[in-house]
């Protein structure tokens, strides 16, 4: 199944827009994942006319007008279409520089094993940001915070408004801020969770998902949890006991649980319990920051996107596919 026939089916049943108070639905839109994605399948040696590597903004390109054609597909009944008010909002979230420092504050090793991104790609994060811009999409970011804890408050804001969210990532740790109206999809894996469908995939349900990953450790953040807790025993844990203080105010209780090496994992609770509570604090979504804009609804893309997309090398065809959707009006570029 193709990612537009997913995602289409995603809009279709989720991107209802409508006058009168009818929940209409934001797109939050974890660029970096989108970016590191279509550069590890690009081809490397891609090149624009100046000899820039192109390979990483070319599959971006590719991933944003995928989803546009899909919320604006005409085969959606009723049609989805731009709108100032009521429209969908469709936000590219982006690590700011030295995103990390929120959490390296706290714990200096965070994403420490990571190596530096390569130069070629680095290069492209620019013309990113630049090409979502074009396109007539909100790009956000906020200083020494990652793409997460902006979406983290966006979605707050947006819940609000009367929003309901489609987080685009392939996180896990982002499916902490589902409520019931919203939806999590990961492009690489053709995936889609609904809020109930979180316990079921996870073992836990999306409030638990940060106190989950607190006590497993995550290896990909280089965050610690408990050594010996895995998956499945975190989920006992907390399907018990609700969330870390439950479990930490209830330790005797854990002795007894009827799973194997119950006494164990209750003695590695109270010897890591420090580690525990560091964790909590990296796993946690800030959903809180001083955000100075909201994000508005998409209009339609930018009169010199083309002239970008040629400058990327994107191909004739795919321009024209862009050139399908809707654009902005002279008189809304004159009001802005």
């Amino acid at each position: 199944m193709s990612e537009a026939v997913v995602v289409d089916r995603e809009a279709a049943k989720n991107t209802s827009v409508a006058v009168g108070g009818a929940m209409s639905r934001a797109w939050l839109i974890d660029s970096h994942a989108q970016i590191w994605r279509a550069w590890h399948g690009a081809d490397k040696t891609l090149c624009d006319a100046s000899g820039q590597p192109v390979g990483a903004l070319q599959g971006f390109a590719d991933a944003l007008l995928t989803l546009l054609e899909s919320v604006f597909s005409p085969n959606i009944s009723p049609a989805v279409v731009p709108h100032s008010g009521h429209g969908p909002l469709i936000v590219c979230t982006f690590d700011a520089p030295c995103s990390r420092q929120f959490r390296q504050r706290i714990y200096p090793d965070y994403k420490g094993h990571r190596p530096p991104a390569p130069a070629e790609l680095t290069a492209q994060l620019p013309r990113c940001r630049a090409l979502a811009e074009a396109a007539g999409l909100s790009a956000i970011d906020y200083p020494g915070y990652e793409a997460d804890d902006v979406i983290g408050t966006l979605v707050q804001r947006l819940r609000g408004r009367t929003r309901a969210i489609t987080i685009i990532t392939g996180d896990k740790d982002l499916a902490q801020l589902l409520g019931p109206d919203d939806r999590w999809f990961n492009p690489m894996r053709q995936m889609v969770l609904a809020y109930g469908d979180v316990e079921r995939h996870f073992g836990v349900k999306p409030q638990q998902i940060a106190d989950w990953l607190a006590l497993t450790g995550d290896t990909a953040d280089n965050i610690p949890g408990v050594p010996g807790i895995g998956p499945r025993i975190a989920g006992n844990l907390l399907k018990k006991h609700s969330t870390i203080d439950g479990i930490y105010a209830n330790l005797a209780a854990v002795y007894g649980m009827k799973f194997r090496g119950a006494p164990r994992v209750q003695k590695l609770l109270v010897e890591h319990e420090p580690l525990v509570r560091l964790s909590r604090q990296l796993t946690g979504i800030v959903c809180d920051l001083p955000i100075p804009t909201n994000p508005e609804p998409w209009l339609g893309i930018g009169a010199h996107l083309p002239e970008l997309l040629r400058a990327a090398g994107v191909d004739e065809y795919r321009i024209a596919r862009w050139q399908r959707l809707p654009r902005v009006a002279h008189s809304q570029i004159n009001a802005a």
